[in-house]
């Protein structure tokens, strides 16, 4: 390590324009390459590529085409303060059947059955419709006649379109629901059309012209997936308020005060005017809080607009402090130089990213916060360290080959350390943890070269140049950045000096609750999270949810491979689709339940009874023993001619549900309407996979997927994984600390005592999301991540200079006080640069940002807090019992 930190410092001293001319020609050429890095459209494959549900999902799709399920569209009409079933509401339903039958949506309706359903069908259909009633009496008794008048099955499907708690006994409901059935969109081209046609169709039924009172609300996945221009736009505002605020806070930690007076009006003028730009930014982000303080206040808030002028005031103030003041201009330059090298660092591992792995997965977009924590952190102490060494007197090379020499040791184990932690993810089964693992050390390598060499070239060549052309005060520079801050945090090595025992024992006390509250956390994912509170979509749907059960927007498919044209595999699928029709959530419409499957269309195709008998297919199941009543055929039956016929009866249909190959029948696809949510989704897995037991006994293959078992699966997996990774990582670390201060120091418990801290608080972060109610989730599982790419720097920089100072003060209180109020002091103001920044994050409108801002802000604090608190605390133990154990003039380091 010593040998690579020795090799950078000569080329930094030797070479710094080279330094400087090659960092940025890299950087712009990974910067190119970047711009191609983008996610990939269907996250769930980066998640769970081996999870059988999603491969289902997949094949469904190959064998039966995109358009394998029917699409939905729900309608809440709502009589404020009075009764639905009424001739209002009554009124209300002709008029948007009328709507739909002649909307943008006209042409994807189906049209072998009603494609709309109501609450109000009964009246409609039921045994009073050829006398439409005139009367809200009439209306409420031909409901209650045409509702007895129906099978259990279709009248238990009517009963869902009314509230829960709605009296169906008068009747009475101030809620009823309409269900539009559709095609949906034909393949990946298509969507976005279906995507506009949906908007244009809940505009023309919100404005169709209904009864006075009574309200229509229409919602769709493909309404919430076509308005993410909101989501987009905050997501935007969020990220870059947090970089405003992270460079206001650093040119704070990074500030020199003035001598003179005019400075020192600049430097006050300079954050008034930043920091109340800021405010103006992120007031956009509180609407939701302050429209009920001041209604329609933030209606037209120019957010954008003040976020340009935040910019401007950001550039005007580093201008005016680049000319005013040779202390504020050195504020500028260290603050600038720290941005630059952060978006360098981003740029490389984006780039590289590109070149290895084209798309990238939505774990890897969390790890620009990784690298500006980290790179924040790194430059800190870098320029610490060199101010330090210049407030002692020493030269400006003299001061770049120590701050090299000396903080890079430490950033090559804390970079050497992480990166190798990180890099454990490359064995996991996950895609997208092989990537962030791999991505994760790119960049954390890309931002130690950069800190290590680009950061200290342009440092060394603007003070060779004579922009600094006095030095400040010794005063001024001895504790580094922030001398109050570092003064600060350098009382708190009494802990360690005088409570250390008591500090070590309470800190693992509380790591144990912290434990315990990790395995009460729950494990939850909703894609409704990342829909903005303040969305009218967002409340139709959670209206759903609480009020109707979720609705019918849901589906569930099952999908057979095999050969399904024996009649064993008929009479299974037979029993299967019977056996479904009493699973809890499955929907029921008549007997069958609600949906779509090869004994549905051929039971339809066959049966007399029903609208679309074909004599034909009713003919080719008695030739193969088939029992009209049950469905049931011979066992050792070919239904191959069945098939064949009611596939040129009804094509359309039976494509949807059989797939056929030159030699026969590959497999079969049964299309569920259910209920079950994203909270009961691995449950309804669980029953579906019973429900098909007979044709997997018959060596078929039957799995069930749908958007919230999939979902399920990879929160599941995302879990597990993250564990494994999680105890991968830090046994990767204790491994290389261990070894390292074995090399080093021939102290080998230094790795113990380094990494201890940090298993901490992963305890505590994951403690504290179970304490908060948030819950385990793609977003909020970076939190580990996070916790150990963040907190062991931290550690490893407060051992390292423990060490150091360890070697120069004979005293050990007076050793870890100096560790504290500079490496500590540094440290904090890196943590507070971090927090302040990515905390604005909680004010976000999706509660997915607001958790993943605040556990980050409450982690990283943990971090620092732990590395100034505890940590000393264990060195001071550490070094005492070495103390009583070495023999008189043993090094202790």
């Amino acid at each position: 390590m010593k040998t690579l930190v020795n090799f950078l410092s000569r080329t930094v001293q030797r070479w710094p324009w080279l330094v400087i001319a090659l960092t940025v020609t890299l950087s712009l050429t990974f910067g190119a390459l970047s711009g191609n890095f983008t996610p990939q459209e269907e996250s769930n494959e980066a998640f769970a590529p081996d999870a059988p549900e999603l491969a289902a999902a997949e094949r469904i799709s190959e064998l039966f085409g995109e358009e394998t399920s029917t699409s939905v569209m729900q309608i809440i009409l709502k009589a404020e303060g009075s009764n639905v079933f009424s001739v209002d509401g009554l009124a209300a339903v002709d008029s948007l059947n009328r709507t739909i039958a002649e909307g943008a949506l006209a042409d994807r309706l189906i049209q072998d059955r009603d494609p709309v359903v109501s609450f109000i069908t009964p009246v409609l259909f039921g045994p009073a419709a050829a006398t439409p009633p005139t009367t809200d009496e009439a209306v409420q008794q031909a409901f209650s006649a045409g509702l007895a008048a129906l099978p259990p099955g279709q009248a238990g499907f009517v009963q869902g379109m009314v509230p829960t708690d709605a009296d169906l006994t008068v009747p009475y409901s101030d809620q009823g629901l309409m269900v539009v059935f559709m095609r949906g969109a034909g393949d990946s081209a298509d969507i976005t059309l279906f995507q506009e046609e949906s908007a244009l169709a809940a505009d023309q039924i919100r404005a169709a012209v209904l009864p006075s009172g009574i309200s229509a609300e229409p919602f769709s996945f493909e309404l919430l997936f076509s308005d993410t221009d909101e989501f987009q736009s905050e997501i935007g505002r969020l990220f870059g308020t947090a970089g405003l605020i992270i460079t206001l806070v650093l040119a704070l930690v990074f500030l020199i005060r003035p001598r003179n007076a005019t400075g020192r009006v600049a430097m006050r003028l300079g954050i008034v005017a930043v920091a109340a730009g800021i405010v103006l930014v992120v007031i956009p982000t509180l609407a939701t809080i302050l429209d009920s303080l001041f209604p329609d206040f933030l209606k037209d808030w120019p957010g954008n607009t003040f976020f340009a002028l935040t910019g401007v005031l950001m550039l005007a103030m580093f201008l005016a402090w680049t000319f005013i003041d040779r202390n504020l201009r050195r504020t500028t330059a260290d603050t600038v130089i720290t941005l630059v090298a952060i978006l360098f660092a981003i740029s490389w591992m984006n780039g590289i990213g590109y070149l290895l792995f084209q798309d990238q997965s939505p774990m890897a977009q969390i790890l620009p916060i990784l690298l500006i924590g980290l790179g924040v952190d790194y430059s800190i102490h870098v320029t610490s360290r060199y101010r330090e060494e210049i407030a002692g007197g020493a030269g400006v090379d003299d001061s770049v080959r120590k701050s090299i020499r000396t903080v890079g040791v430490a950033l090559v184990l804390a970079t050497i350390t992480t990166a190798v932690g990180f890099l454990t993810n490359v064995f996991n089964e996950i895609p997208a943890l092989r990537e962030f693992g791999a991505l994760a050390a790119i960049g954390i390598v890309a931002s130690f070269l950069l800190k290590l060499t680009f950061v200290p070239a342009i440092r060394l060549v603007l003070s060779r140049r004579g922009i600094r052309k006095a030095i400040p005060e010794p005063s001024q520079l001895t504790a580094g950045e922030a001398p109050a801050l570092g003064r600060l945090i350098g009382r708190s090595a009494g802990i360690a000096k005088r409570a250390a025992g008591v500090a070590v024992v309470l800190s693992l006390i509380l790591g144990g609750v912290g434990a315990w509250g990790w395995t009460q956390l729950e494990t939850k994912f909703s894609f409704l999270d990342f829909i903005p509170v303040t969305s009218p979509l967002r409340a139709t749907f959670e209206g759903l949810i609480a009020d109707f059960g979720g609705g019918f927007g849901e589906t569930t498919q099952v999908l057979i491979e095999g050969d399904v044209s024996t009649g064993e595999a008929w009479n299974a699928m037979v029993a299967a689709n019977r056996a479904a029709a009493d699973t809890p959530n499955v929907l029921v419409f008549g007997n069958q339940p609600s949906g779509t499957s090869p004994v549905l269309v051929i039971g339809q195709l066959a049966t007399p009874a029903s609208p679309s008998f074909s004599p034909a297919v009713g003919q080719a199941l008695l030739a193969v023993g088939g029992d009209p009543a049950t469905g049931i055929v011979s066992p050792d039956a070919d239904m191959s001619p069945v098939y064949e016929i009611a596939g040129e009866v009804a094509p359309q249909m039976m494509q949807q549900v059989l797939h056929q190959t030159g030699t026969g029948y590959d497999a079969a696809l049964f299309d569920f309407t259910t209920q079950a949510g994203e909270s009961q989704a691995g449950r309804l897995r669980l029953d579906l996979i019973d429900d098909f037991g007979q044709v997997t006994d018959l060596g078929l293959s039957a799995v069930a997927t749908s958007d919230e078992i999939i979902q399920d699966v990879v929160v599941t997996t995302l879990r597990n994984s993250q564990v494994s990774s999680l105890f991968l990582t830090l046994a990767a670390a204790l491994l290389l600390l261990v070894t390292n201060f074995w090399f080093e120091a021939r102290r080998p418990m230094l790795g113990v005592v380094t990494t201890l801290p940090v298993v901490l608080v992963v305890m505590w972060s994951f403690g504290l999301m179970a304490a908060f109610g948030i819950p385990f989730g793609p977003v909020t599982a970076t939190i580990s991540a996070l916790a150990i790419g963040i907190g062991i720097p931290y550690m490893i920089h407060i051992t390292h200079r423990f060490l150091e100072d360890r070697h120069r003060y004979p005293d050990l209180g007076t050793a870890i006080e100096s560790t504290l109020s500079h490496t500590g002091g540094a440290l904090m103001g890196s943590a507070i640069t971090t927090v302040a920044g990515f905390g604005i994050l909680v004010t976000s409108t999706t509660i997915p940002f607001r958790q993943f801002g605040f556990v980050t802000a409450y982690t990283i604090l943990l971090a620092s807090l732990t590395a100034i608190l505890v940590l000393p605390s264990m060195l001071v133990i550490w070094a005492r019992w070495h103390q009583r154990k070495d023999t008189p003039g043993t090094s202790l380091a």
